[in-house]
């Protein structure tokens, strides 16, 4: 449940201390060269001759956030149905698969309509639809090359072909040879102009299945999401990203191709690209193949204002796993300065073997783990930083709560020395350094900053401003966001135990 933020990655070779005049990280953010297209897409470059490789990442402000009530999942399903190809990949004869698919969908909605007339519920009729269904699906994958979209790329050397949803984006990803780059263009633009939603009911089932194993039957994901619809009673971040059963049950072709009319245009997408490629080429041959692209008009981005929390919220379930535990308090998203204070925070508490937590909670043989984690579950919108673990026995959950209450207590109480908060921060600079050689990383870094965090140059003024954390300021913020009434706890028991 780590953020994005923590796989910050792009090369610098220096030391630790530098100056504004030559800081590798800001000379560095110099050399991305940013375009928008009169459609509204947005391109990032970044030339990087280390290896024959180019990464790609291009990725939609379109997430779980984004959703209507009753509709929830659509983002997530997107992540699977962008896979399926378009009208010349992925088929044998497109006009003749597009009228199956046409009765598909047709029959899809009869099933809904029958089985969503409870007072008039005909089985036989539903029994009849649903073969008529499995007749229509293999009929279909006579038109159908499975994979063909996955398989262009693979057969052309890709790496790392892949795609991942939040609350707060959709994104895609993939490596190439740098002298395939142009392929990228052409597949993309493709997979934005003309879409195939094809296998839509079949990767709803999908989904469903991977909901029942990652929530339903999983303890730990169980947990997740009743924590989080707990502490968010108005805002859509209450609402799982992979979606309500009954809202995915009841999603339809119509349902889908609407949502990707409104979200996944032009205007709401960033481009990035990092690696061994010549930008004035790179822009040539992004106009050529995106500038015909229409933009959209964007839904409203007005979402329901989380009304202050007035008081603890706790809730227990009940699973047959051993306990476990998750604690959160509400504070501000960023670029707003505490957030870089809660990140600080994180990191004290449970930063490896010598934090706080590890030593005063899991050496002590209170818990068999405990960790923190700011920034859930999104940073467009004010969120949560949230604690977990779980207990060893013969502690319990409300053992383990008490201790890492104890902990917040001690930041609310005691300033951090500057020995210690000195030691954290060169921790966060070694790990910001170390793992900078990726061009993956950072074109996924550029796109995360742009798209849910507004600007891209924020990702170069991380390590700036977490230096600049004082232990006064977190002193303060432990006290302002550790509070009682923005308190929100679950506990996972087995069910023969009660709410505590």
């Amino acid at each position: 449940m780590k953020r994005i933020l923590f796989f910050l990655l792009f090369l610098v070779q220096s030391s630790l201390v530098f100056s504004d005049s030559n800081d590798p990280i800001q000379n560095l953010s110099k050399r991305v060269i940013e375009q928008t297209l009169p459609n509204g897409l947005k391109i990032l470059i970044l030339e990087r001759d280390q290896a024959p490789l180019v990464s790609f990442q291009m990725m939609f402000k379109t997430g779980g956030v984004d959703e209507i009530s009753g509709k929830t999942g659509l983002a997530h399903l997107f992540e699977h149905m962008l896979f399926k190809g378009t009208k010349t990949i992925g088929t044998k004869d497109y006009d003749k698969e597009k009228t199956v698919l046409e009765e598909i969908d047709k029959t899809a909605l009869e099933i809904l309509e029958a089985e969503s007339d409870a007072e008039k519920l005909n089985l036989e009729k539903i029994k009849a639809l649903k073969k008529k269904m499995e007749a229509l699906e293999t009929e279909h994958q006579k038109w159908v090359i499975p994979e063909e979209y996955d398989q262009i790329y693979i057969r052309h050397g890709a790496e790392g072909l892949n795609a991942f949803t939040g609350k707060d984006m959709t994104g895609f990803v993939v490596s190439l040879p740098s002298n395939k780059w142009e392929l990228y263009f052409l597949m993309e633009s493709e997979r934005m102009k003309n879409p195939v939603l094809r296998e839509f009911y079949k990767e709803r089932d999908v989904v469903m299945e991977e909901r029942r194993m990652r929530y339903e039957t999983a303890p730990q994901g169980a947990l997740w999401e009743n924590f989080i619809s707990l502490a968010f009673k108005a805002h859509p971040y209450a609402s799982p990203t992979i979606g309500w059963s009954s809202d995915i049950k009841n999603l339809t072709l119509r349902d889908a191709r609407r949502f990707f009319s409104e979200h996944y245009v032009s205007n709401n997408a960033t481009v990035v690209i990092v690696g061994d490629v010549r930008a004035k080429e790179v822009l040539e041959k992004f106009n050529a193949y995106f500038s015909s692209l229409s933009s959209g008009t964007l839904p409203s981005s007005y979402k329901t204002v989380e009304p202050p929390q007035s008081g603890e919220k706790r809730s227990l379930v009940n699973f047959d796993a051993e306990p476990s535990l998750l604690l959160g308090f509400k504070k501000p998203n960023p670029p707003h300065p505490d957030n870089f204070v809660m990140e600080m925070i994180e990191q004290l508490l449970s930063r490896g073997r010598s934090s706080r937590f590890y030593r005063n909670i899991v050496e002590k043989k209170i818990a068999l783990s405990v960790w923190a984690s700011n920034g859930n579950p999104g940073e467009r919108y004010s969120n949560l930083i949230v604690f977990g673990g779980s207990p060893r026995k013969p502690f319990k959950n409300k053992d383990l709560e008490i201790a890492i209450l104890q902990e917040l207590d001690r930041l609310k109480k005691e300033k951090v020395s500057e020995q210690e908060l000195e030691k954290i921060r060169n921790q966060i600079e070694a790990d910001f350094i170390r793992n900078l050689s990726s061009n993956s990383g950072m074109a996924s870094q550029l796109a995360y900053n742009q798209v849910v965090l507004g600007d891209w140059k924020y990702l170069f003024q991380y390590l700036k401003k977490m230096r600049q954390v004082t232990p006064e300021e977190l002193q303060a913020s432990a006290q302002k966001y550790f509070v009682e009434d923005s308190k929100t706890v679950t506990f996972l028991e087995r069910k023969s135990l009660k709410l505590p």
